[in-house]
């Protein structure tokens, strides 16, 4: 059992989420010290080393790992460029962190967990969301039956600017237009509220599904430029899970901005929406308990679900700092439950069977 106490991280991309949420929320854990980054070129490296405090900056993610004080690699960059990367750390015998999704494709994220688990190394999936201690006290109320047994879950989340809003997409997100690219409003938007659900509630055992492109044309913000999209934009998904409560999800590219969702029990629900206006798996969470009677309490986290993660304010990186804190205990060789790899592969699984549902027009098992 290792008993290193501080973990040298290096962060592959910090110009975007990388600097956004994964170093705001590194720092906030005595267990890490990020030494290094990379960039696709040196003035960014460097900019983003010089911005950060961070030691040393490489262009080369193969470089990086195979530095001594590098024990972790966290690959926070877009999915395209998740399977080279990895691999270059988990080749060099790091422990690593990478962005959900984890691949483009099951296929790539199936090789990826045998890559690692044939490396020996720790692994984690940035599902941030079973970070958060709201998330995680949720389960347990679910678990404890504080809403009797469960019937029905309940989303509807409405997500107008991602990846598009009214038909327009900033440069740096057209990316999530091509479906290719495993990046788009089923793999992000809905994946990390489906992935919660599984979570809180119970696996998903069936689904039937709806995918659609509302938006087939979009114009690039910056250039005016008319471009094609084939990602989908508007999920529908229907389900059962293992427990037999059936699930209603409706993600959607308008609307006001926000999400709810419902866990409908004999004995009341749970009533969960924004406290911090952010998309699910970055938000804090408000929290109701409505009883059969209709009485509605407000329901706070207890501070024992904070985990290591104390004073950190509310931002992209909070959830994400929690689920560093879970690895972090991991890492000790201490029992811990966080999404590594394994949790991915089942996800992006679960996602294959919403598009072959949406296809076929028929039921689809999930395993």
């Amino acid at each position: 059992m290792s008993t290193k106490k501080v973990w040298g991280t290096g962060i592959v991309g910090a110009g975007g989420w990388g600097g956004q949420a994964h170093i705001p929320a590194l720092a906030a854990i005595e267990a890490y010290e990020v030494k290094a980054v990379t960039g696709t070129r040196v003035e960014s490296a460097q900019a983003a080393a010089e911005q950060y405090g961070i030691a040393s900056y490489y262009t080369s993610t193969s470089e990086m790992a195979e530095r001594p004080e590098i024990d972790v690699v966290a690959v926070t960059v877009k999915v395209p460029e998740h399977d080279r990367l990895l691999r270059a750390a988990l080749e060099a015998g790091k422990h690593v962190y990478s962005e959900w999704p984890l691949a483009r494709n099951t296929a790539e994220a199936q090789a990826l967990l045998e890559l690692a688990e044939e490396r020996g190394v720790k692994h984690v999936a940035g599902l941030q969301a079973r970070g958060n201690p709201a998330v995680r006290y949720i389960r347990d109320l679910v678990t404890e039956r504080a809403v009797g047994r469960v019937l029905a879950v309940n989303a509807v989340v409405t997500l107008p600017v991602f990846p598009t809003s009214n038909g327009i997409v900033d440069l740096a997100h057209v990316y999530l237009l091509d479906e290719a690219n495993g990046a788009d409003q089923l793999t992000i938007g809905a994946a990390h509220v489906l992935d919660a659900i599984e979570y809180m509630v119970a696996p998903f055992v069936e689904v039937s599904g709806r995918l659609d492109t509302q938006y087939p044309e979009v114009n690039v913000l910056e250039t005016g430029q008319r471009v094609t999209a084939d990602a989908p934009d508007h999920v529908l998904v229907h389900g059962r899970l293992a427990q037999n409560a059936l699930v209603s999800a409706q993600f959607v590219n308008a609307g006001a901005p926000g999400f709810t969702l419902r866990i409908i029990g004999t004995g009341g629900e749970l009533l969960i929406t924004p406290r911090d206006g952010l998309m699910f798996q970055m938000d804090r969470l408000t929290l109701q308990l409505v009883r059969a009677s209709g009485e509605t309490e407000l329901l706070e986290t207890p501070d024992a679900y904070a985990s290591q993660v104390r004073n950190l304010f509310p931002d992209p990186g909070y959830n994400v700092a929690h689920l560093y804190a879970l690895f972090a205990q991991r890492l000790a060789g201490e029992e811990a439950e966080l999404p590594d790899f394994s949790q991915a592969v089942r996800l992006h699984r679960l996602l294959d069977a919403i598009r072959a549902a949406s296809a076929s027009g028929v039921r689809q098992e999930v395993g």
